[in-house]
Protein backbone atom coordinates (compact mmCIF):
# COMPACT_ATOMS: atom_id res chain seq x y z
CA UNK A 1 0.00 0.00 0.00
CA UNK A 2 1.19 3.67 -0.71
CA UNK A 3 2.41 5.86 1.92
CA UNK A 4 -0.74 8.75 2.20
CA UNK A 5 2.09 11.60 2.18
CA UNK A 6 3.89 10.01 -1.76
CA UNK A 7 0.32 10.07 -2.43
CA UNK A 8 -0.51 13.77 -2.06
CA UNK A 9 1.26 14.99 -5.66
CA UNK A 10 -0.53 12.53 -7.24
CA UNK A 11 -3.84 13.17 -6.16
CA UNK A 12 -3.10 17.22 -6.70
CA UNK A 13 -1.64 17.21 -10.32
CA UNK A 14 -4.64 14.66 -11.38
CA UNK A 15 -6.80 17.67 -10.49
CA UNK A 16 -4.81 19.84 -12.45
CA UNK A 17 -5.03 17.66 -15.06
CA UNK A 18 -8.51 17.31 -14.83
CA UNK A 19 -8.92 21.36 -15.10
CA UNK A 20 -6.96 20.78 -18.00
CA UNK A 21 -9.35 18.41 -19.77
CA UNK A 22 -12.34 20.24 -18.56
CA UNK A 23 -11.00 24.24 -19.84
CA UNK A 24 -9.55 22.57 -22.87
CA UNK A 25 -6.20 24.76 -22.39
CA UNK A 26 -3.23 25.41 -20.16
CA UNK A 27 -4.19 28.66 -19.76
CA UNK A 28 -7.97 27.98 -18.98
CA UNK A 29 -7.22 25.65 -16.15
CA UNK A 30 -4.59 28.16 -14.68
CA UNK A 31 -7.37 30.82 -14.20
CA UNK A 32 -9.84 28.31 -13.47
CA UNK A 33 -7.53 26.93 -10.45
CA UNK A 34 -5.97 30.64 -9.85
CA UNK A 35 -2.37 29.20 -10.48
CA UNK A 36 0.26 30.43 -12.41
CA UNK A 37 0.57 29.04 -16.40
CA UNK A 38 3.73 27.82 -15.67
CA UNK A 39 2.74 25.56 -12.29
CA UNK A 40 0.35 24.08 -14.95
CA UNK A 41 3.08 23.08 -17.33
CA UNK A 42 5.15 22.16 -14.75
CA UNK A 43 2.51 19.97 -13.55
CA UNK A 44 1.21 17.87 -16.46
CA UNK A 45 4.94 17.29 -17.67
CA UNK A 46 5.53 15.44 -13.73
CA UNK A 47 2.10 13.76 -14.27
CA UNK A 48 3.73 12.06 -17.48
CA UNK A 49 6.71 11.66 -16.14
CA UNK A 50 5.29 9.52 -13.63
CA UNK A 51 2.89 7.47 -15.64
CA UNK A 52 5.67 7.46 -18.25
CA UNK A 53 3.64 8.33 -21.61
CA UNK A 54 2.77 11.73 -23.37
CA UNK A 55 -0.65 12.77 -22.21
CA UNK A 56 -0.82 16.06 -24.27
CA UNK A 57 0.87 17.85 -27.68
CA UNK A 58 0.96 21.33 -27.88
CA UNK A 59 0.59 23.06 -31.29
CA UNK A 60 0.40 26.32 -32.21
CA UNK A 61 -3.36 26.73 -31.74
CA UNK A 62 -3.34 24.84 -28.71
CA UNK A 63 -3.20 21.36 -27.25
CA UNK A 64 -4.52 18.13 -27.89
CA UNK A 65 -4.92 14.83 -26.19
CA UNK A 66 -2.87 11.74 -27.12
CA UNK A 67 -4.94 8.28 -26.77
CA UNK A 68 -3.58 7.82 -23.40
CA UNK A 69 -4.42 11.19 -22.26
CA UNK A 70 -7.89 10.66 -23.33
CA UNK A 71 -8.03 7.37 -21.39
CA UNK A 72 -6.94 9.21 -18.32
CA UNK A 73 -9.04 12.01 -18.55
CA UNK A 74 -12.27 9.78 -18.40
CA UNK A 75 -10.41 7.80 -15.10
CA UNK A 76 -9.94 11.59 -13.58
CA UNK A 77 -13.51 12.82 -14.26
CA UNK A 78 -15.11 9.42 -12.77
CA UNK A 79 -12.94 10.29 -9.91
CA UNK A 80 -14.28 13.88 -9.81
CA UNK A 81 -17.49 13.10 -10.09
CA UNK A 82 -16.99 10.46 -7.21
CA UNK A 83 -15.61 13.39 -4.99
CA UNK A 84 -18.13 15.48 -5.71
CA UNK A 85 -20.95 12.28 -4.47
CA UNK A 86 -19.00 12.43 -1.32
CA UNK A 87 -18.97 16.05 -0.49
CA UNK A 88 -22.36 15.89 -1.03
CA UNK A 89 -22.86 13.17 0.97
CA UNK A 90 -20.85 14.39 3.79
CA UNK A 91 -23.58 18.01 3.86
CA UNK A 92 -26.55 15.76 3.69
CA UNK A 93 -25.46 14.53 7.58
CA UNK A 94 -24.44 18.42 8.52
CA UNK A 95 -27.29 19.05 11.00
CA UNK A 96 -25.59 21.14 13.27
CA UNK A 97 -25.70 25.15 12.69
CA UNK A 98 -22.24 26.19 11.96
CA UNK A 99 -19.50 25.58 9.60
CA UNK A 100 -19.43 27.09 5.68
CA UNK A 101 -22.37 28.18 4.12
CA UNK A 102 -21.90 28.86 0.42
CA UNK A 103 -24.21 31.15 -1.50
CA UNK A 104 -24.49 32.31 -5.14
CA UNK A 105 -26.97 35.38 -5.95
CA UNK A 106 -27.18 37.72 -8.84
CA UNK A 107 -26.73 41.20 -8.06
CA UNK A 108 -30.03 42.91 -8.03
CA UNK A 109 -30.68 40.61 -5.18
CA UNK A 110 -27.36 41.39 -3.05
CA UNK A 111 -28.93 44.56 -1.06
CA UNK A 112 -31.58 42.39 0.66
CA UNK A 113 -29.54 39.30 1.05
CA UNK A 114 -27.20 40.96 2.41
CA UNK A 115 -29.43 42.34 5.18
CA UNK A 116 -31.23 38.95 5.52
CA UNK A 117 -27.74 37.24 6.15
CA UNK A 118 -26.59 39.57 8.56
CA UNK A 119 -29.68 39.00 10.43
CA UNK A 120 -28.68 35.30 10.54
CA UNK A 121 -24.98 36.20 11.77
CA UNK A 122 -26.23 37.49 14.44
CA UNK A 123 -28.21 34.80 15.90
CA UNK A 124 -25.71 32.14 14.76
CA UNK A 125 -22.31 33.75 14.86
CA UNK A 126 -20.75 29.76 14.18
CA UNK A 127 -21.95 29.85 10.51
CA UNK A 128 -19.38 30.98 7.97
CA UNK A 129 -20.90 32.70 4.91
CA UNK A 130 -19.20 32.74 1.49
CA UNK A 131 -21.20 34.80 -0.71
CA UNK A 132 -20.55 34.84 -4.64
CA UNK A 133 -22.04 37.52 -6.89
CA UNK A 134 -22.57 37.28 -10.36
CA UNK A 135 -24.76 37.04 -13.09
CA UNK A 136 -23.55 33.91 -14.29
CA UNK A 137 -25.43 30.79 -12.90
CA UNK A 138 -23.24 28.36 -10.51
CA UNK A 139 -23.32 24.93 -11.06
CA UNK A 140 -25.27 23.39 -8.71
CA UNK A 141 -24.95 20.17 -9.32
CA UNK A 142 -21.12 20.63 -8.18
CA UNK A 143 -20.78 20.36 -4.37
CA UNK A 144 -18.82 23.86 -3.90
CA UNK A 145 -22.03 26.22 -4.02
CA UNK A 146 -24.66 25.17 -1.42
CA UNK A 147 -27.59 28.03 -2.39
CA UNK A 148 -27.94 30.36 -5.27
CA UNK A 149 -30.77 33.14 -5.58
CA UNK A 150 -31.44 33.56 -9.45
CA UNK A 151 -33.89 35.81 -11.55
CA UNK A 152 -35.21 33.45 -14.22
CA UNK A 153 -39.00 32.21 -15.30
CA UNK A 154 -37.67 28.83 -16.08
CA UNK A 155 -35.79 27.49 -12.93
CA UNK A 156 -34.35 24.09 -13.02
CA UNK A 157 -36.72 21.39 -12.12
CA UNK A 158 -33.74 19.10 -10.82
CA UNK A 159 -33.53 21.80 -8.01
CA UNK A 160 -35.45 22.66 -5.01
CA UNK A 161 -37.14 26.02 -5.59
CA UNK A 162 -38.84 28.52 -3.52
CA UNK A 163 -40.42 31.52 -5.49
CA UNK A 164 -39.53 34.80 -3.72
CA UNK A 165 -40.82 37.39 -5.67
CA UNK A 166 -42.40 38.49 -9.72
CA UNK A 167 -40.86 41.46 -11.04
CA UNK A 168 -41.75 43.48 -13.76
CA UNK A 169 -38.84 45.75 -16.29
CA UNK A 170 -39.23 48.99 -17.33
CA UNK A 171 -37.46 51.54 -19.61
CA UNK A 172 -35.04 53.53 -17.18
CA UNK A 173 -33.72 57.08 -17.27
CA UNK A 174 -31.30 60.16 -15.46
CA UNK A 175 -34.05 61.89 -13.87
CA UNK A 176 -34.20 65.53 -15.91
CA UNK A 177 -33.07 64.16 -18.86
CA UNK A 178 -34.85 65.52 -22.00
CA UNK A 179 -33.73 63.04 -24.41
CA UNK A 180 -33.97 59.81 -25.20
CA UNK A 181 -34.63 58.98 -28.85
CA UNK A 182 -30.62 60.23 -29.27
CA UNK A 183 -29.37 58.28 -25.97
CA UNK A 184 -27.28 55.36 -25.63
CA UNK A 185 -29.05 51.77 -24.95
CA UNK A 186 -27.16 50.27 -22.26
CA UNK A 187 -27.61 46.96 -22.08
CA UNK A 188 -25.57 43.61 -20.93
CA UNK A 189 -23.30 41.49 -22.99
CA UNK A 190 -23.84 39.10 -25.90
CA UNK A 191 -23.37 36.41 -22.99
CA UNK A 192 -26.91 37.57 -21.53
CA UNK A 193 -28.35 37.45 -24.93
CA UNK A 194 -30.58 34.45 -24.11
CA UNK A 195 -32.79 36.39 -21.18
CA UNK A 196 -36.13 38.01 -21.95
CA UNK A 197 -34.67 41.72 -21.11
CA UNK A 198 -32.38 41.40 -23.87
CA UNK A 199 -34.41 39.89 -26.44
CA UNK A 200 -36.77 42.90 -25.92
CA UNK A 201 -36.62 45.12 -28.97
CA UNK A 202 -38.78 48.06 -28.90
CA UNK A 203 -39.16 51.23 -29.71
CA UNK A 204 -37.25 52.68 -27.49
CA UNK A 205 -34.37 50.97 -28.07
CA UNK A 206 -34.28 50.75 -31.55
CA UNK A 207 -34.22 55.11 -31.57
CA UNK A 208 -30.80 54.65 -29.66
CA UNK A 209 -27.93 55.48 -31.45
CA UNK A 210 -25.37 52.87 -29.86
CA UNK A 211 -25.09 50.35 -27.79
CA UNK A 212 -23.16 50.51 -24.59
CA UNK A 213 -22.75 46.67 -22.98
CA UNK A 214 -22.01 45.81 -19.41
CA UNK A 215 -22.20 42.19 -17.40
CA UNK A 216 -24.50 43.23 -14.85
CA UNK A 217 -27.79 45.28 -14.12
CA UNK A 218 -26.49 47.01 -11.30
CA UNK A 219 -23.49 48.58 -13.28
CA UNK A 220 -26.39 49.39 -16.46
CA UNK A 221 -27.96 51.13 -13.48
CA UNK A 222 -24.65 52.69 -12.58
CA UNK A 223 -24.33 54.33 -15.75
CA UNK A 224 -28.12 55.26 -16.57
CA UNK A 225 -27.77 57.02 -13.40
CA UNK A 226 -24.80 59.02 -14.55
CA UNK A 227 -27.24 60.31 -17.48
CA UNK A 228 -24.91 57.91 -19.97
CA UNK A 229 -27.62 56.08 -21.99
CA UNK A 230 -30.97 55.07 -21.44
CA UNK A 231 -31.83 51.19 -20.53
CA UNK A 232 -34.23 48.14 -18.94
CA UNK A 233 -33.93 47.90 -15.50
CA UNK A 234 -36.05 45.71 -12.60
CA UNK A 235 -38.41 47.99 -11.49
CA UNK A 236 -37.74 47.84 -8.17
CA UNK A 237 -34.14 49.07 -8.76
CA UNK A 238 -36.01 52.30 -10.27
CA UNK A 239 -38.39 52.77 -7.79
CA UNK A 240 -35.76 52.36 -5.08
CA UNK A 241 -33.21 55.35 -6.36
CA UNK A 242 -34.34 59.12 -6.69
CA UNK A 243 -31.65 59.66 -9.40
CA UNK A 244 -33.65 57.18 -12.21
CA UNK A 245 -37.11 57.26 -13.42
CA UNK A 246 -39.59 55.11 -15.69
CA UNK A 247 -39.49 55.99 -19.45
CA UNK A 248 -43.27 55.20 -20.31
CA UNK A 249 -43.45 53.19 -23.68
CA UNK A 250 -46.20 51.88 -25.49
CA UNK A 251 -44.49 47.81 -26.43
CA UNK A 252 -45.31 44.91 -23.68
CA UNK A 253 -41.83 44.48 -21.23
CA UNK A 254 -40.32 41.63 -19.95
CA UNK A 255 -41.01 40.20 -16.60
CA UNK A 256 -39.10 38.20 -14.32
CA UNK A 257 -39.04 35.84 -10.78
CA UNK A 258 -36.66 35.61 -8.36
CA UNK A 259 -35.80 32.08 -7.02
CA UNK A 260 -34.09 30.55 -4.18
CA UNK A 261 -32.70 27.10 -5.72
CA UNK A 262 -30.31 24.39 -4.10
CA UNK A 263 -29.66 20.45 -4.50
CA UNK A 264 -32.37 18.51 -3.65
CA UNK A 265 -29.55 16.38 -1.67
CA UNK A 266 -29.24 19.01 0.81
CA UNK A 267 -32.87 18.89 2.07
CA UNK A 268 -31.96 17.94 5.25
CA UNK A 269 -28.90 19.83 5.65
CA UNK A 270 -28.80 22.05 8.60
CA UNK A 271 -27.35 25.00 7.84
CA UNK A 272 -29.21 25.24 3.98
CA UNK A 273 -32.66 24.60 6.33
CA UNK A 274 -32.03 27.62 8.65
CA UNK A 275 -30.84 29.69 5.91
CA UNK A 276 -33.94 28.17 3.82
CA UNK A 277 -36.36 29.31 6.61
CA UNK A 278 -34.74 32.81 8.07
CA UNK A 279 -35.13 33.66 4.30
CA UNK A 280 -38.70 33.03 3.76
CA UNK A 281 -39.43 34.36 7.19
CA UNK A 282 -37.87 37.52 6.93
CA UNK A 283 -37.40 38.64 3.18
CA UNK A 284 -40.28 40.35 3.13
CA UNK A 285 -39.71 42.95 5.53
CA UNK A 286 -36.53 43.07 4.88
CA UNK A 287 -36.66 44.25 0.48
CA UNK A 288 -39.49 46.36 1.30
CA UNK A 289 -37.26 48.51 3.06
CA UNK A 290 -35.41 48.90 -0.47
CA UNK A 291 -38.98 48.87 -2.33
CA UNK A 292 -38.20 45.23 -3.85
CA UNK A 293 -41.35 43.02 -4.60
CA UNK A 294 -42.58 40.78 -1.62
CA UNK A 295 -43.59 37.27 -1.47
CA UNK A 296 -46.89 36.89 -1.82
CA UNK A 297 -47.91 33.64 -0.97
CA UNK A 298 -46.02 30.85 1.65
CA UNK A 299 -43.11 29.93 -0.48
CA UNK A 300 -42.90 26.69 0.75
CA UNK A 301 -45.72 25.77 -1.66
CA UNK A 302 -43.56 26.66 -4.60
CA UNK A 303 -41.09 24.05 -4.47
CA UNK A 304 -41.17 21.29 -7.40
Amino acid sequence: MHNCKNADPLWNDLKIYHAVVSEGSLSGASRSLNISHSTVCRRVSRLEGMVGVPLIRRRANGISFTKDGQQLAAFVKEMDDRANDILFWIKQKKEDLAGALSLSCCDISLPSVSTIVGDLSVSHPEIQFDIKVSAMNADLRLANTDLAIRATNSPDESLVGVKLSHFHFKVAKRVGCLSETKANWVCLNDSFAHLPAERWFGERRVQCQTSIRVDSYMSAAELIRNGTGIGLLPEFVISSDPQLEIVDVDTPLPTWNLWLVYHRSQINNGLVKAFTQHLKQHWSSSVSDFGYPLIRENPASARF
